[in-house]
């Protein structure tokens, strides 16, 4: 049987911003060559704009509307997740994208053992969908996503939602009715959830991008951090060490002794895939 993914768009009021983020999905390369199937479902708010009649030519692709009021983006999500059924996961707001092979590149990397959870290049894009920013993936600690090291203000990258993605697995692992109860930093309260069970894997290349518009509710970083740091945990002094050698070693040295300072045994679960010329493949380093 073919890979499925199961992608969720929470949406209300956003018929403007639904086309994009539609066409970058059904118009993945793996999906159009039959390589992959799809569940697709867009969950709104009880929307009073035109977001159904946007919706409607897309419900013959196998796309699936649902709209009733509810609490918010979260809110939404936790309805939605109960009810994925592919193989790997994730979620776009409307406006956001996925870049054309990025079904192709999660196929490739998570045929590999004990790949639960996966996250891409940082991508920003403006109103005219043109990149704005882009930022390489570290290589990240499942520590850090707990004690809030990745969201901490003087971090120059955190774990963008929109290039990541997770297995059903883990999805079963969630804690959908506490999900419901956020209003800003669900998301983050997915990545504490996972990070209890698997590591955090990068992938060297431009999987989803964030939309820059007005009205969205990331204009509100203060609060965010604020609902965020309800979720952390206070840092260990092996860990407050590892932040304070990480920020300031040599990259060079710091690639070679990553895995002897919070690893077990100088092995270091989480890998860093990048795409091998000479294999012609995605390959862990």
């Amino acid at each position: 049987m073919p890979l499925k993914f199961t992608l969720i768009t929470p949406c209300r009021n956003s018929a403007h911003l639904l086309p994009e983020t539609l066409e970058s999905i059904l118009t993945q390369s793996s999906l159009k060559e039959g390589l992959v199937q799809l569940q697709y479902l867009i969950i709104d708010g009880d929307s009073s704009d035109n977001t159904a009649d946007v919706v409607q030519p897309y419900l013959k692709h196998g796309v699936q509307f649902f709209s009733e009021p509810d609490c918010g983006m979260y809110d939404a999500l936790a309805k939605a997740l109960p009810r994925a059924t592919g193989d790997i996961i994730g979620y776009l707001n409307a406006g956001d994208i996925l870049f054309p092979k990025a079904f192709e590149i999660l196929q490739e990397v998570f045929q590999y053992p004990n790949i639960e959870w996966v996250t891409g290049y940082s991508t920003i894009i403006n109103e005219r969908l043109q990149i704005t920013d882009t930022k390489q993936s570290p290589r990240y600690r499942r520590q850090f996503i707990e004690n809030g090291y990745y969201i901490d203000p003087s971090y120059p990258q955190n774990i963008q939602q929109e290039s990541t993605f997770w297995s059903q697995k883990m999805n079963r692992m969630i804690d959908f009715k506490k999900l419901r109860s956020f209003k800003l930093a669900g998301d983050y309260f997915l990545w504490t959830e996972l990070a209890k069970h698997t590591e955090l894997h990068s992938i060297r290349s431009l999987l989803g991008a964030f939309r820059v518009h007005a009205g969205q509710l990331s204009e509100n970083s203060d609060a965010y951090y604020q609902e965020a740091m309800s979720l952390v945990r206070s840092a260990t002094f092996r860990e407050k060490l590892t932040r304070y050698w990480e920020t300031r070693c040599n990259p060079i040295l710091k690639g070679l002794l990553w895995n002897y300072t919070l690893g077990t045994l100088g092995i270091a679960a989480a890998r860093i895939f990048e795409y091998r010329h000479s294999a012609k493949k995605w390959m862990p380093r």
